[in-house]
């Protein structure tokens, strides 16, 4: 008869020293638990998605080779871990990553439409605070307020005349509702801890002086951001003057808008708008 068990005894079964198996951890279990855990990173950034990748394959390894020891190792648990932890950052990788950037993409697309409709409609105080934090923008100040400040400081008065300088911000000017605006495609999408860059090409159509349609495309480039210290509410804002540029697709058939009669007229035009304004600067540009 074996003696009766206590918490102290030396043994725990009736089993000699030699029928006892010593097992030893999978190293291959242990780490992949640990890249499985670490994975969840991916909900911050996508790029840690080789976490998930690492976790898998090793869990994989230890589960196999867990099965051929036949009991001399331990860690099932652990690379069972990995594996569903793993498994669990990948699918948000392909799944919530991709909605994420599909929603803010809707909402960079919504905010250039914006910058648009604002110079088609002569509406330059909107168009150019769009360039500015969304927190920084004064959003009390009418259209003839807005004109008073600007020729009341000259460094704001020269800071409009150099932005309406800008060629395709005259030709957005002149074309008005004749121009038709257009997504065509997202360049980029990048997110990093405080803030979401988006790289949108649109085509602008018009039709010239012939009646034909002629194309040119345009480059906006925005930036979705917090103010410090508030996580709650952002806000997007213009990350430097949007530019025409040539898809290199259709660079042999894409048309930008031609030096000749038309960038004359816009000129006058451009001209005319800042000699009317110069004589009235509460006017509404």
């Amino acid at each position: 008869m074996t003696e009766k068990q206590t918490l102290f005894s030396t043994t725990w079964n009736d089993a000699s020293e030699e029928d006892v198996l010593y097992s030893r951890l999978s190293i291959p279990a242990l780490l992949a638990a640990i890249f499985g855990i670490t994975s969840f990173l991916v909900f911050m950034t996508p790029w840690f998605f080789f976490l998930s990748i690492l976790g898998i394959f090793l869990a994989f390894i230890a589960i196999g080779s867990i099965g051929r020891a036949e009991g001399g190792l331990t860690g099932l648990r652990f690379a069972q871990l990995g594996l569903c932890s793993s498994i669990v950052s990948l699918i948000a990788v392909a799944v919530l990553w991709p909605s994420y950037h599909y929603g803010v993409r809707l909402e960079a697309d919504r905010f250039f439409h914006i910058w648009f409709d604002a110079l088609q409609h002569n509406n330059i105080p909107l168009a150019k605070g769009l360039s500015s934090s969304y927190w920084e923008r004064s959003a009390s100040d009418k259209p003839e307020e807005w004109w008073k400040k600007q020729y009341e400081n000259n460094f704001l008065h020269k800071s409009i005349h150099s932005y309406t300088d800008n060629k395709l911000i005259r030709v957005l000017l002149a074309l008005g509702d004749k121009a038709k605006v257009s997504y065509y495609k997202t360049l980029s999408i990048t997110t990093s801890d405080d803030q979401d860059t988006v790289v949108i090409l649109y085509a602008v159509s018009f039709p010239n002086d012939n009646g034909e349609t002629e194309t040119f495309f345009v480059k906006m480039t925005g930036k979705r951001s917090f103010p410090s210290g508030d996580i709650k509410s952002a806000g997007w804002s213009l990350e430097g003057m949007p530019t025409v540029i040539v898809p290199d697709e259709l660079k042999s058939i894409a048309q930008t808008p031609k030096d000749g009669t038309s960038e004359t007229q816009i000129k006058d035009n451009h001209d005319h708008n800042h000699d009317h304004h110069d004589q009235n600067p509460h006017h509404e540009h």
